[in-house]
């Protein structure tokens, strides 16, 4: 196999890998805040595991997948273009396809991690 489709292959997994795992961390997040919370807000879920989630995902992603620093402001700009996405969609769910709580935030969630693939690859930490 050519030397350059393996690397991309490879790096491609890892990004999957670390998106998998900053993914795990938003949706626990969210779900702990369900299982706390009174009167929870699918926003305010979304946000928290977001913010948790979102160092997760630079670190590893600049130590693992990438192996460069890569910036840190180009990565938020990425991360909060996903989140806007992730909310858009959140709100559409919300509003119109009478999906609630904890499965509206997570369809949300798994949305958006190829928009940010593509960026990172490409803008963030080329």
């Amino acid at each position: 196999m050519n030397e350059s489709f393996l690397k991309h292959f490879w790096q491609l997994n890892r990004f999957a890998l670390v998106g998998l795992l900053a993914t795990a961390v938003h949706l626990s997040v969210v779900r702990l805040y369900f299982f706390q919370i009174a009167h929870p807000s699918e926003y305010i879920a979304n946000i928290l595991g977001f913010s948790i989630a979102f160092l997760v995902s630079y670190f590893g992603h600049r130590h693992f997948t990438f192996a460069q620093k890569g910036s840190f402001f180009k990565f938020l700009a990425v991360s909060l273009f996903g989140f806007l996405i992730n909310n858009l969609i959140l709100v559409t769910l919300l509003q119109t396809a009478h999906v609630k709580g904890w499965v509206a935030v997570t369809i949300s969630t798994l949305c958006v991690p190829i928009i940010t693939f593509i960026l990172s690859k490409f803008w963030v930490f080329k």
